[in-house]
């Protein structure tokens, strides 16, 4: 498989993982809202919610989720406006007279970051899928496959 294929497999992977659990989902557990009066854990609404339903997720695995989305986001951010702010400059180059290899550079720069966004997302799917049952596996593989092709038919 071409490195392109598979930048641009891993950047798919990463849009379906920010898809199934965004970036503000409030998967909070605070003493006072993570038990309801019949000793349940509280289902955030939205996508995680839904996640959290259809993979039956433990109040364990939910803080999991949490920490490992805590740990991303920060860093994740800083690059996606890295990256914004080089293709930026790459665009402004194009458009001016710059040099060749000037234009390479910031090329180069871009495909970095890239790279380092999509490593760190795929990074982030193995460890959500550590703290994830077989079974879970296999449904949150299903619902990935399921949103994907609601894209696909959608666009």
């Amino acid at each position: 498989m071409s490195r392109f294929r598979l930048l641009t497999l891993l950047s798919i992977l990463l849009s379906i993982a920010t898809t199934i659990l965004p970036a503000r989902a409030d998967l909070s557990l605070s003493q006072n809202n993570n038990r309801s009066t019949n000793n349940e854990l509280k289902i955030p609404a939205g996508g995680v919610g839904n996640l959290v339903k259809e993979l039956n997720l433990s109040p364990d695995q939910i803080r999991r989720l949490q920490q490992i989305r805590k740990n991303a986001r920060g860093k994740t951010q800083a690059r996606r406006q890295a990256l914004q702010a080089a293709r930026q400059e790459l665009d402004r180059l194009l458009q001016s007279n710059a040099s060749a290899d000037l234009v390479r550079q910031k090329r180069q720069q871009v495909q970095t970051l890239q790279r380092e966004i999509a490593d760190a997302n795929f990074e982030n799917t193995l460890a959500i899928r550590e703290i994830l049952t077989p079974e879970q596996r296999v449904k949150w593989q299903q619902l990935i496959q399921q949103r994907r092709q609601n894209r696909i038919n959608g666009r």
